[in-house]
């Protein structure tokens, strides 16, 4: 038992030596100021940014992307089966336009925070179009909402671009 107790001892002792020894410093540059445990990534935090838009907005867009898939094949239901399949699209569009409104652009893409905004109003502006004409009587034509959301697919491929990252769809990603 005594050996056992001398053993945690030394080794107690030895271990309190070796986290000693690695003092915490701050790494330094060449001009002496201190680097930051985290360099600002603007590729990296766009990438991480532009995927949360697609992820936040399928979270909610099923009966929405339902409704554009039975419209485009000519499968669309008659009666109450439409009006349900109407209001659910509706709700569906109404919350993907409040999942955009919440998102929050990082702070290390303050030199592109301009542009993003501007897309993800038009994101959200395409979402209440979607909405109103689900709502309105007759038959429902998303063409012009489709297009707002193309513009902002193009001014958030400009970001992409700007930032040295590969072009992509936004629209299509949340149109599945």
């Amino acid at each position: 038992m005594k050996k056992l107790l001398l053993l945690l001892t030394s080794l107690t002792i030895v271990l309190a030596a070796c986290s000693s020894d690695k003092e915490e410093k701050p790494e330094t540059t060449t001009n002496g100021a201190a680097k930051t445990e985290e360099k600002a990534n603007p590729a990296a935090d766009m990438m991480k940014f532009y995927l949360s838009i697609s992820q936040s907005i399928n979270e909610v867009d099923a009966d929405l992307n339902a409704f554009e898939d039975a419209q485009g094949e000519a499968a669309l239901p008659e009666g109450a089966d439409l009006q349900a399949m109407k209001d659910a699209a509706i709700a569906s569009a109404d919350n993907a336009s409040a999942k955009v409104e919440a998102l929050e652009v990082p702070k290390t893409l303050t030199k592109q925070q301009e542009a993003i905004n501007s897309a993800l109003s038009k994101i959200q502006e395409a979402y209440t179009m979607k909405s109103k004409a689900l709502a309105s009587e007759g038959e429902v034509q998303l063409d012009e909402a489709n297009a707002k959301f193309q513009e902002a697919d193009k001014e958030l491929n400009a970001v992409l671009e700007e930032i040295g990252l590969v072009g992509s769809s936004i629209f299509n990603e949340v149109s599945l």
